[in-house]
C-alpha cells in the first residue's frame, strides 16, 4: 500500500478581495430592478414549464428529466417571487406605521 506524500498535493491559493467592480455592482442595484428581474425570471420559467407540459401532454417527450427540472425552476421562481413581494408589503406596512 502506498500513501501519498502531502508533499505533492496542490496548495489552495488565496481567493483576495472582491474587484471594485464588482463590489459597485451589487450595491447600486436598487430593490425594483431585483424585483423586475424576478418577475422576468419567473415569466421565463413558466413560459418554459407550459411549453413542457403541452409537449408531455402530446406525446412529444423527449427528456424527462429536463421537464422535471424546469418544472422545479418554476416553482422555485414562484417561491421567490412571492416571498418578495410579501416581504416588500410588510416593510411598506411597517414604515406606514411608523410615528413621525
Amino acid at each position: 500500500m502506498f500513501i501519498v506524500p502531502l508533499s505533492t498535493l496542490p496548495t489552495l491559493q488565496p481567493l483576495g478581495e472582491p474587484s471594485a467592480e464588482t463590489t459597485e455592482q451589487q450595491g447600486n442595484q436598487s430593490f425594483a430592478s431585483i424585483i423586475r428581474d424576478a418577475m422576468d425570471t419567473l415569466q421565463q420559467t413558466q413560459q418554459q414549464a407550459a411549453a413542457d407540459s403541452y409537449d408531455l401532454a402530446m406525446g412529444d417527450v423527449t427528456s424527462l428529466h429536463t421537464m422535471m427540472i424546469n418544472s422545479a425552476m418554476e416553482a422555485t421562481a414562484v417561491e421567490t417571487a412571492v416571498q418578495l413581494t410579501s416581504r416588500a408589503v410588510s416593510a411598506y406596512k411597517e414604515i406606514m406605521q411608523m410615528q413621525i
